[in-house]
């Protein structure tokens, strides 16, 4: 399956550093292509001040009015979209595009997507939380084995077509949340999880698979979808500091 690292232009916690460089060497070591999102590349440049660290992007896309002098040089910059502001794209959708119809990407990981507070930025997360279902859309009709998640260093938002295996990350509390936005997504079983879902209806306007959570000493849980269910979001955080 065809990978690509998609950073986009949001929040990072640079306290955490160690896990963006991890998901960047693993990312390369296995092929990945790694796609920046106009400001996104200001990542790159907070990991190439470490030592011996010289990380860099295949692609830069955007309208890029969102870079402040980045010392970090990307090896190929789109540049159709440059000094567009009217376009009809956010750059987290060109960069998803570009994934998918120019890299022929399968796999998509996001990067970045978070809100930042201080910025109430709550319509730019909904905005990239929406990125996870563009890429479906787009890949649909060539992608049989499509895959998207949002990660962070204490949460992965997944995009569930059919089923998705869980691993937990650390001895704690592992909580799992589960969010639709059509009418039809139907859960068809789930293992190890505290409130069982099989058979579950995931009511697009209801708020009921909030907060779920692995069973104790669980190590993974799973569930799956029935075979005409919408997808779902399934969101999976944790909250101690010894991240796997």
């Amino acid at each position: 399956m065809k990978t690509a690292l998609i950073f986009l232009n949001g929040y990072y916690d640079l306290t955490k550093l160690q896990f963006y460089l991890q998901e960047i060497e693993t990312g390369r070591k296995n092929g990945a292509t790694l796609i920046c999102a106009d400001g996104g590349i200001a990542i790159f440049d907070e990991l190439n001040k470490m030592d011996d660290i010289n990380l860099t992007p295949d692609f830069l896309i955007g309208d890029l009015d969102s870079i402040n002098n980045p010392t970090t040089k990307p090896k190929h910059i789109v540049i159709n979209w440059i000094g567009k502001k009217d376009k009809d794209y956010t750059d987290g959708q060109l960069a998803v595009k570009h994934a998918i119809e120019e890299n022929t990407s399968e796999h998509l990981i996001i990067y970045g997507g978070l809100p930042r507070s201080e910025g109430y930025e709550t319509d730019h997360f909904l905005g990239n939380l929406k990125l996870l279902r563009l890429g479906y859309v787009l890949a649909k009709e060539n992608c049989s084995d499509y895959k998207v998640e949002m990660r962070d260093p204490q949460q992965t938002i997944h995009f569930v077509l059919s089923n998705l295996y869980l691993i937990g990350k650390n001895k704690g509390l592992q909580r799992v949340s589960l969010i639709a936005d059509d009418a039809n997504a139907v859960v068809k079983s789930s293992q190890n999880l505290r409130w069982d879902l099989t058979s579950l209806h995931i009511h697009p306007d209801l708020t009921n698979t909030l907060r779920n959570e692995f069973i104790e000493g669980a190590e993974w849980a799973k569930l799956q979808l029935t075979e005409d269910s919408d997808p779902v979001y399934v969101i999976h955080n944790w909250y101690d500091s010894d991240i796997c």
